[in-house]
């Protein structure tokens, strides 16, 4: 009997680099079956197409995309202040959604909210965390480089964050090994799989795979 139903649920990775949707699907069968008439927002990191198939399937579901853009060991800090909301769907959908956001103070202003097509926020929440994927080996590559020639890789990347244009640290510090998680990983192979021009992402995957000792 709610008016909205947030779909959380797990979108593990592949072999063939995809995410598994299934339990996405099974969350949303049930609520199509149910004659479910609130609004359907699914939270879940899902593959580049999946929302457009889902309508499909399910036409009668009120579908908005709404994906987290989470830290996994800050998840609860970082629901409660987001850096942006980007949702996907029916304008007037994503306004109903978006009255529930009653804990974000600046919503609209200090915290953007992003409106666009659901293959735009599948991409985005995908090269969102190839982007960090690629910031990770580019400092592991760093280091290794640094080690060849005999320079300190903190010094190195130091003026690297001294540098207006990087705003974020985090990806950038020597010493932390490869990239890993729950997330970062199979979101990198996902938007490989989208598509056949993503040379440097299949590159940084190899190299990450190599630096954790997966060859």
């Amino acid at each position: 009997q709610t008016d909205i139903a947030f779909v959380c649920v797990p979108t593990p990775g592949t072999d063939d680099g995809h995410l598994d949707c299934s339990a996405v699907l099974h969350v949303l069968r049930d609520l199509y079956t149910a004659s479910y008439s609130g609004i359907c927002v699914v939270k879940s990191t899902v593959n580049v197409g999946f929302m457009d198939m889902a309508q499909k399937m399910y036409p009668n579901l009120k579908l908005v995309y709404n994906p987290e853009f989470l830290r996994e060991k800050s998840n609860f800090t970082w629901t409660v202040n987001p850096d942006r909301l980007v949702l996907s769907g029916n304008d007037n959908l994503i306004e109903r959604v978006l009255s529930v956001y009653t804990w974000i103070d600046g919503i609209g202003t200090d915290v953007p909210v992003l409106r666009m097509r659901h293959v735009d926020a599948e991409t985005a929440k995908l090269a969102h965390n190839a982007f960090i994927a690629v910031k990770v080996t580019f400092t592991n590559e760093i280091e290794h480089i640094c080690c060849d020639v005999g320079a300190d890789p903190n010094t190195v990347m130091g003026v690297i964050h001294a540098d207006r244009r990087v705003k974020s640290k985090e990806h950038l510090m020597p010493g932390l090994g490869p990239y890993g998680g729950k997330c970062v990983p199979k979101d990198t192979c996902a938007l490989i799989a989208a598509s056949k021009s993503a040379e440097l992402l299949q590159k940084i995957e190899e190299l990450n795979r190599t630096w954790s000792g997966e060859y």
